[in-house]
């Protein structure tokens, strides 16, 4: 085949873009920020020389990010680079000579089924961590206290990792973790999987056993909670139940139904008006804990394993996703999408209204203007790359967000 000089240049710029275009996406994706570690080792039941902190931004090395204990006081520290977002860690020593476990369902811990349980940490700034004890997530009392966390209270809204304990606790085939909002990567939501086995009541309750730090006011002029829910189907029950920390027995339960799929959704609870079979508010008891039965009265093996989001939820209205929740009131066709799309709302676009296509990383990739009023605009998505991207509407000192998918 004869050479050519235009091909082959051709295909030399489409390399070096290439080659700068994963560059600067990975420098991006692996920013960082320093995170103090420590770790308590007085009296524990074995020998050792140096621990050691292992996780997923080392690819669990062994002995990459050593610690030190400089003034011999048995609370070892490390400083460490951390990538931006959620990581998981364990503390080891000697090059995995010895590692600790942590028990499944412990506050700090994210399990992966079917054995992988670590510490999970969400990395927003430089933070450093309490002295905690091997093996466990809380603090020696042989050693020196660090900053406890404030006990889980309302309104819920996942931001406040460094102050606020986001620990949740799993029942009947739920597995709760803290993750990056599906829509906006920027804020923290809980994702909730109901597995393939789980029961009809499988649910997770928003804290531990200890319940709210402050019981829920309900009153005869205060009954409603609302939640922003996040669901793969339309029609979706989800159903709320607060009840006594220290007697179970004293409960109500309500549910709320997804009008929309795979978006945000604010779904309002009111608890005057108990679910069937379940017993009626008593504005005489204290109510303090909080559980949420996403998908209920399905179960595991008739649904399949599915994965919803919980990004809000307040006693009475919800205001920290005002401006930035998904709306039923723009729908995006087709979605996933291939070339152009239309975007329509049930009320006219004003003129100036802007419609954003951003990247996961919040880079914006496509930006136009409507132009003229009216309920209809076509954005043409050809030239951008095939992925999960979101369309942001502003318009009104208002903004929509759906979650898009480019398949071109």
């Amino acid at each position: 085949m004869p050479y050519n000089k235009d091909s082959s240049l051709t295909s030399m710029k489409k390399l070096l873009f290439f080659l700068f275009t994963l560059g600067s996406f990975s420098a991006f994706s692996q920013s960082t920020v320093d995170v103090t570690f420590k770790l308590n080792m007085k009296g524990v039941g074995f020998s050792f020389t140096t621990p050691e902190v292992n996780g997923t931004w080392n690819n669990w090395c062994g002995n990459c990010n050593q610690m030190t204990d400089a003034n011999g006081d048995s609370i070892w520290e490390a400083v460490i680079p951390v990538p931006n977002g959620i990581v998981e860690y364990k503390f080891s020593a000697d090059n995995w000579g010895r590692q600790e476990t942590l028990a499944v369902g412990t506050p700090c811990t994210i399990f992966t089924p079917p054995s992988f349980n670590n510490r999970k940490l969400v990395v927003v700034a430089p933070t450093t961590l309490k002295a905690v004890c091997w093996g466990s997530c809380d603090t020696c009392s042989t050693g020196p206290v660090g900053p406890s966390l404030q006990q889980i209270s309302l309104p819920i809204t996942w931001q406040d990792t460094a102050n606020v304990n986001y620990a949740t606790t799993d029942f009947g085939g739920t597995f709760s973790s803290l993750v990056a909002d599906p829509v906006n990567p920027s804020k923290m939501a809980l994702k909730i999987v109901k597995g393939n086995t789980a029961e009809v009541w499988a649910g997770t309750t928003l804290g531990t056993a200890a319940g709210f730090q402050t019981a829920m006011p309900f009153s005869a002029t205060s009954n409603q909670m609302q939640a922003v829910v996040y669901s793969p189907a339309a029609g979706t029950i989800f159903r709320l139940k607060v009840e006594d920390k220290n007697d179970p027995t004293k409960s109500v339960e309500t549910p709320a139904v997804c009008s929309q799929s795979n978006g945000w959704e604010v779904l309002t609870f009111d608890f005057a008006n108990q679910a069937s079979g379940t017993a009626a508010i008593n504005y005489g008891y204290t109510y303090n804990k909080l559980s949420i039965f996403p998908n209920f009265g399905i179960t595991g093996a008739a649904a399949g394993e599915q994965t919803y989001f919980v990004s809000e939820v307040a006693f009475g209205t919800v205001t920290a996703t005002k401006g930035s929740i998904e709306s039923a009131s723009i729908s995006v066709v087709p979605n996933p999408a291939s070339g152009e799309v239309f975007v329509s709302s049930f009320s006219d676009f004003s003129g100036a209204a802007v419609f954003n296509v951003t990247d996961l990383a919040g880079r914006i990739v496509k930006s136009e203007t409507a132009g003229l009023s009216g309920k209809y605009k076509k954005l043409d998505l050809s030239s951008i790359s095939n992925g999960v991207y979101v369309l942001s509407v502003i318009d009104n000192g208002k903004t929509i967000q759906k979650r898009l998918i480019i398949q071109n």
